[in-house]
């Protein structure tokens, strides 16, 4: 006898037309229930491990934004905007019947999250930043511009958890080998015989122009004017003690114009933290505990 499914598949219309798609788990309906947003080359699969584990205690939608995963791609490439992506977001809402959330969002998903509180802030009792905030310092910024839409294609699955491991072993010492598989099969597709990224290749395109000029050693990218708009809303930040692009020094900033945030620093991880630590794992608890 199988195991019961712990999501449904759903897809809604973006105000254009495209088909999009998000998991609901099945989770109580009280309290405010959680809506995952994954990062820029990422997908609902990111979300594994955390969305289960949150769905004992309530109901979780994760996105797939316009362009990843099972979502349609866009029709015009200028379209993977962050604004945009926020938009579809609040349709997926809309979809869901849900009111009032609290957001997770890794990394691009946070800055959505951020545009969302900025947009619509009676919406959202609550947010979680996974390895984003204030500001995205250049030397990690640079490094996804470098390979973004330039993986070639991968022969076998296990080409392709060794690749993960060879990029970020550095930065997440104490992951092995059977997480680098897990994380590979969250970012990649199987087609035609070939392991592909889970993406619109046009994506990177639209994300060089909208930011040109980066480089490691060029100045940080500012997200203030976003995160202000997080000024009335409890806010959890989890940071890889080795990221790249959320530094120490970055998340001091914004405890101290945030005086209530709450953090945890992941230690021995890069960006982003897979939240499955248990580090990650006790604060994202703690953190819902306090949002009926």
């Amino acid at each position: 006898m199988s195991e019961p499914a712990l999501f449904d598949e759903r897809y809604f219309t973006s105000i254009e037309g495209l088909k999009l798609y998000y998991r609901d788990y099945h989770g109580p309906l009280e309290p405010i229930p959680v809506l995952c947003i994954p990062g820029l080359t990422r997908n609902s699969r990111d979300f594994e491990f955390i969305a289960a584990h949150m769905a004992a205690s309530r109901r979780v939608v994760v996105a797939d934004l316009r362009g990843r995963g099972n979502s349609e791609y866009a029709k015009d490439p200028r379209h993977y905007t962050v604004a945009v992506e926020a938009a579809d977001t609040f349709r997926l809402m809309d979809h869901a019947k849900v009111g009032e959330i609290v957001v997770l969002g890794t990394s691009r998903g946070g800055v959505v999250a951020m545009t969302m509180a900025a947009t619509r802030p009676d919406l959202l009792r609550g947010v979680i930043l996974n390895d984003i905030g204030g500001e995205i310092d250049a030397p990690g910024l640079s490094r996804i511009m470098d390979f973004m839409g330039r993986e070639g294609p991968i022969l076998n699955w296990k080409t392709a958890a060794q690749e993960m491991s060879r990029t970020y072993a550095r930065v997440f010492p104490d992951v092995g080998d059977a997480r680098w598989l897990a994380f590979a099969r969250a970012l990649y597709r199987e087609k035609n015989g070939q392991i592909l990224p889970d993406y619109d290749p046009r994506l990177a395109d639209a994300i060089r122009e909208s930011t040109p000029n980066i480089s490691p050693s060029g100045p940080a990218v500012p997200l203030w004017p976003l995160f202000s708009a997080l000024a009335q809303i409890p806010t959890l930040v989890l940071r890889g003690g080795n990221s790249d692009l959320l530094t120490a020094g970055t998340l001091e900033r914004m405890h101290a114009l945030k005086l209530d945030l709450a953090s945890t620093v992941v230690e021995r991880c890069g960006h982003a933290p897979f939240l499955d630590e248990p580090e990650a794992i006790a604060a994202i608890d703690r953190f819902l505990e306090q949002i009926a």
